[in-house]
């Protein structure tokens, strides 16, 4: 799993842009922590690599 903040530097996006995603349900964390931290799977990641493309 990897946090939201790894993801948006890796991918050059922002982690703004990621929360977006999930709030339009666009891409959504594969697992969210009871403080409310964002995780994602490598699926989760191509998925994003398609949508940035």
């Amino acid at each position: 799993m990897y946090s939201i903040g790894k993801i948006a530097k890796e991918m050059n996006i922002t982690v703004r842009t990621l929360r977006y995603y999930d709030e339009i349900n666009l891409l959504k964390p594969s697992y969210i922590s009871e403080s409310g931290y964002r995780y994602y799977s490598k699926k989760d990641i191509i998925t994003l690599q398609r949508i940035i493309a």
